[in-house]
């Protein structure tokens, strides 16, 4: 077994993986409602269609803890996206007491279109970055996921396909390497 990273004494925010992947996503989605304020639907909305459009039916349990939304914030966004019919609520088939939330295609439709905004920010916050440093980054995102994933659920399956792969079928394309030379 290594030697653990943290201590009490070296542990600091600015050196806390927890801390800063939690403010990054805090950053992101703060900057992505932004980008949404000229779109039909909000940041959070496009979040819960794109997990509809990946999942036939979920109910809201389900989709509260897959997207980090407490029930009440939750059953407002589904509410709005209800009401203008972007998703709806319908009977579970396995048990008719229950009831589970599904995507319509209208709603398919808007999160394909918010789609292009989230492409555009994404490749904005990544500028910075080569394309080894992105390619870097998911794969340690990635381990790190399945790795909480399987501490909060030792017997579950590994770690699905990301929600945006739902809405694009086709394999997405890379990103050209930017030129770097020597200036």
């Amino acid at each position: 077994m290594r030697k653990p990273y943290y201590t009490l004494e070296s542990l600091q925010p600015d050196n806390s993986v927890g801390y800063l992947v939690k403010r990054c996503g805090v950053l992101m989605t703060q900057v992505a409602e932004r980008r949404f304020q000229s779109l039909p639907i909000s940041f959070s909305q496009w979040l819960v269609l794109v997990h509809l459009a990946q999942q036939a039916h979920i109910s809201a349990t389900q989709l509260s803890e897959h997207l980090g939304h407490d029930m009440g914030a939750l059953t407002r966004v589904v509410d709005e996206l209800e009401r203008r019919g972007f998703a709806r609520r319908e009977r579970s088939r396995r048990d008719r007491r229950a009831v589970e939330i599904a995507i319509t295609a209208a709603g398919r439709r808007q999160a394909q279109n918010a789609k292009r905004i989230v492409v555009e920010l994404l490749n904005r916050l990544v500028e910075p970055l080569t394309d080894r440093e992105i390619d870097l980054l998911l794969a340690l995102l990635r381990r790190l996921h399945g790795h909480l994933q399987q501490e909060l659920e030792p017997n579950s399956p590994p770690a699905q396909a990301p929600a945006l792969a739902a809405l694009d079928r086709s394999r997405p394309a890379r990103r050209k390497p930017a030129s770097r030379g020597a200036a």
